[in-house]
């Protein structure tokens, strides 16, 4: 175990490497500041970046952002736990599951690339020395479940607007940080978004959310608005192309969604949790997967492989 402590910020991190690949999992101790972040808000990357260099990391931040071709859904098992799989795809990533120590916030595991935080493949071996931009890493993850069972996923979404209103600016990535820590259910979810304007630095985004009554959304913004996409199945799909107003389910990730649609619609929306990793391996965009998980979002746990290595399956329990 490796341990990043900053007297100056009262954070503790400790670090386990998982794998001889470079899979981590991270335990965060302190005050990273998301309420300061939250009144102020930013405007642009210019302004994220030195909020976060002014209250974590005292040096130059520099993101190294990605575009998305995720996929995600919803689902239940036999025995009605509601399950929530999603596929990571993008050109490369230093995967880290991360549990926040908060008391001020609910409880979350989430996951994150570390690649985007200036992490390399030897960046382990040398945190003594240079901890990179690691604590400011519960600003970035990309899916994740809190105590409640509310889960939350961001995919690309190109074709994206959003809103520009007389209210406080987020960076997009962050969003699903404010989802995990203030949401219990999926309502409570889209009331939370609709209070920010959002920018982005690669390409906008959209976000499944879904919660362990069942109940499940795509957030989307379309020409400067929110558009809230609930499910009409027990189960939901989305991919990479805007779902609002696009019946024919037109494109990036097209494929991909009417194979996983097709498979839950067979099943009724019903699949355990092995069959939905298998689900997910076959729905990657073939060398960009990164990570597969399924939640079950009744038990608070994720099931999770990492680069393909489908054979090794990791459990993280919230």
């Amino acid at each position: 175990m490796k341990v990043i402590y900053s007297a100056d910020k009262s954070i503790r991190v400790e670090i386990e490497k998982e794998s001889d690949r470079p899979y981590y999992s991270m335990q965060y101790y302190g005050d990273y500041c998301i309420e300061e972040y939250l009144k102020e808000g930013a405007c642009n990357i210019e302004e994220f970046c030195n909020f976060v260099d002014k209250n974590l990391v005292n040096k130059k931040m520099n993101l190294n952002n990605k575009v998305q071709g995720c996929a995600a859904f919803t689902a239940s098992n036999i025995e009605g736990d509601i399950l929530f799989g999603r596929n990571m795809d993008c050109e490369c990533a230093i995967p880290m599951c991360i549990q926040l120590n908060d008391n001020d916030n609910y409880k979350s595991l989430a996951f994150l690339t570390m690649d985007e935080l200036d992490w390399d493949e030897n960046t382990y071996d040398t945190l003594e020395t240079d901890a990179k931009l690691t604590l400011a890493a519960p600003y970035s993850p990309k899916d994740g479940v809190n105590e409640h069972g509310l889960a939350v996923a961001c995919l690309t979404d190109a074709h994206a607007k959003y809103p520009q209103h007389n209210k406080v600016t987020l960076f997009d990535e962050t969003l699903p940080r404010l989802i995990l820590n203030k949401s219990k259910t999926v309502d409570e979810a889209i009331q939370l978004v609709d209070k920010f304007n959002l920018f982005y630095i690669i390409a906008p985004l959209h976000f499944l959310v879904a919660d362990a009554n069942g109940d499940s959304a795509v957030i989307e913004f379309e020409n400067g608005k929110m558009a809230i996409i609930k499910k009409n199945k027990n189960y939901q799909v989305v991919t990479n192309f805007t779902l609002f107003n696009n019946p024919n389910h037109e494109g990036f990730g097209k494929d991909r969604y009417e194979n996983i649609d097709s498979e839950l619609e067979k099943r009724h929306g019903i699949i355990s949790e092995n069959d939905a990793l298998e689900l997910l391996k076959k729905n990657v965009i073939p060398g960009d997967e990164q990570w597969s998980a399924v939640y079950n979002l009744t038990k608070r746990s994720v099931l999770i492989t990492f680069s393909g290595e489908y054979n090794n399956v990791y459990k993280y329990e919230v």
